[in-house]
């Protein structure tokens, strides 16, 4: 297994924050918490943080491309693709130099929160507005146990 490092792995946790299914596609760092601690710090951060339902890999422009939209998720019901590339958020452009501040803030990423995205599909621009959910209970159990398995198999290696 290869390790996430550097923006990969912030973006990992970037998209467990928003709960973007949470998932960023790929490998995971070793996490230096336990099990135990992970677990209870992403129960406690999904009671207000919001979820998106994609998951995400960064661009070598530091623009966001989705590597999935989960089927009935708020961004599935905003009309984001998988393929799309997110340009800005709340009319912040991504960069390499903007993107972790950007996405890791807490302002605006709430439930219930509608967070503006500039997206990029193909050649076109357009503005894509997300209304953020609760994540699932179900959802949020996988991710606990993709990051238990994944990011902490790493430190048995």
């Amino acid at each position: 297994m290869r390790k996430r490092s550097g923006l990969r792995g912030a973006l990992f946790m970037t998209v467990l924050a928003l709960a973007v299914t949470g998932l960023v596609a790929g490998e995971h760092e070793k996490c230096t918490k336990s099990a135990g601690e992970c677990a209870a710090h992403m129960k406690a951060m999904y009671q207000t943080r919001g979820w998106m339902g994609v998951e995400m890999d960064p661009n070598d422009d530091g623009s966001l491309r989705l590597v999935t939209v989960l089927p009935g998720s708020p961004a599935d019901k905003a009309g984001l693709k998988t393929a799309d590339a997110l340009v800005s958020v709340n009319g912040v452009t991504l960069s390499k130099e903007t993107v972790e501040k950007t996405m890791m803030s807490d302002d605006g990423w709430k439930i219930g929160s509608t967070v503006s995205f500039g997206v990029k599909r193909g050649e076109t621009l357009s503005t894509v507005k997300v209304t953020l959910e609760k994540i699932p209970e179900a959802v949020l159990a996988g991710m606990i146990e993709r990051h238990t398995k994944e990011a902490h198999e790493i430190a048995k290696n």
